[in-house]
């Protein structure tokens, strides 16, 4: 259901004009006050304007500042949309690095299982060696990490 149309009276430059809208009072007294304002600034600047002239130029002023509101908020929205579209890749690649990372730790596990399957089968590798295996193991994981989240950084900032 719309609001309930008003009806406020208005004062510029000593005539009264009657506005109906959706307003409320102080809004409409605030727009009554600039007005004025903006008409006196104009008449002070060019006394020689009638108040039809100043009401013009402060109508062409008035429209001249709406545009440019009204292309920054278009720019703003394009900024948002791709804003969000570069949200939206960061999402995606962090979803495939973390896939990535749980396929690694799949085959960290897979690796230490086989290395126990060979120990306890050979029972030739002492406890140390397979520390020494795993620490480098863990090592080239991180390295294989950092690589993928690089690339990704790089992907990024070239998109």
């Amino acid at each position: 259901m719309s609001e309930p149309t008003k009806r406020f009276k208005l004062n510029i430059k000593n005539e009264e004009y009657i506005i109906i809208g959706n307003e409320e009072q102080s809004h409409m007294s605030m727009v009554n006050d600039l007005v004025n304002e903006h008409l006196d600034l104009l008449m002070d600047h060019n006394p020689t304007l009638s108040k039809e002239q100043a009401a013009i130029l402060l109508a062409i002023n008035t429209v001249s500042l709406q545009v440019k509101q009204q292309e920054k908020i278009l720019d703003l929205r394009t900024t948002i949309s791709e804003l969000n579209n570069k949200v939206d890749i960061l999402e995606e690649n962090n979803q495939r690095l973390e896939h990535l990372e749980s396929r690694l730790n799949d085959l960290n596990d897979r690796e230490r299982e086989k290395t126990k399957d060979i120990i306890e089968n050979n029972g030739d590798i002492s406890e140390a060696d397979l520390q020494n295996q795993i620490e480098i193991q863990k090592l080239m994981n991180q390295q294989v990490k950092e690589k993928i989240k690089n690339k990704n950084q790089q992907k990024n900032k070239n998109k």
